[in-house]
């Protein structure tokens, strides 16, 4: 019998499992790679576990639910992201700012860009169900920002407010750039955010 493509066979599978059953790092290599090629709309654990060759049970075992599994995917992928950029994801001192969004909204990585913004939008409907990632992806970015601010002069007190401006602005046009791909006028607008930033 032909094998029709991207079908999975039980031979395929078991040897997966097999190859899978201890090593869990690979496994996530491969949910990454799967997840980021179809996004997480519709992301359902029995479709998943058959197309990286693995039971619904053993990704339950390794993450415990699909939200869980989303966040590790998430985290995976700003860690391919530091490791492109050859340095932390982030910028080191609000002087990087612009450094910082030149290599971050490369082509190669706007699509973990369009996969964040889709988990946010499930994140904002269960905030419960992604509070790991909202935590990650959300609160330690403002953390990150605030010590910026805070070594660059601002006030303690005023850090926060700022911190939250610069993240969302960042997270704006990354969006807009992502729906419209008029990198032109969204890196402009980028640069004379920074230059406002100085003057706060």
């Amino acid at each position: 019998m032909v094998k029709q493509p991207g079908t999975v066979t039980p031979v395929d599978t078991d040897g997966r499992r097999l190859r899978y059953q201890h090593r869990r790092p690979e496994l996530l290599d491969a949910v990454v790679d799967y997840v980021l090629a179809h996004g997480v709309s519709g992301l359902a654990m029995r479709p998943l576990a058959a197309a990286v060759g693995v039971s619904h049970g053993t990704l339950l075992h390794h993450f415990g639910s699909k939200e869980n599994l989303v966040t590790e995917v998430i985290d995976v992928l700003r860690q391919r992201l530091s490791e492109a950029a050859g340095s932390t994801s982030e910028p080191a001192r609000l002087a990087d700012l612009t450094d910082w969004w030149r290599r971050s909204t490369t082509e190669e990585r706007l699509p973990v860009y369009r996969l964040l913004f889709e988990v946010f939008a499930h994140a904002v409907r269960e905030p419960a169900q992604y509070e790991r990632f909202l935590r990650q992806v959300v609160h330690d970015s403002l953390a990150l920002m605030e010590n910026l601010l805070i070594a660059d002069g601002c006030a303690p007190e005023r850090a926060p407010l700022v911190a939250s401006i610069v993240v969302a602005q960042a997270r704006g046009l990354q969006l807009d750039l992502l729906a419209t791909g008029d990198r032109e006028r969204v890196d402009a607008a980028f640069a004379l955010f920074v230059d406002l930033i100085d003057r706060i």
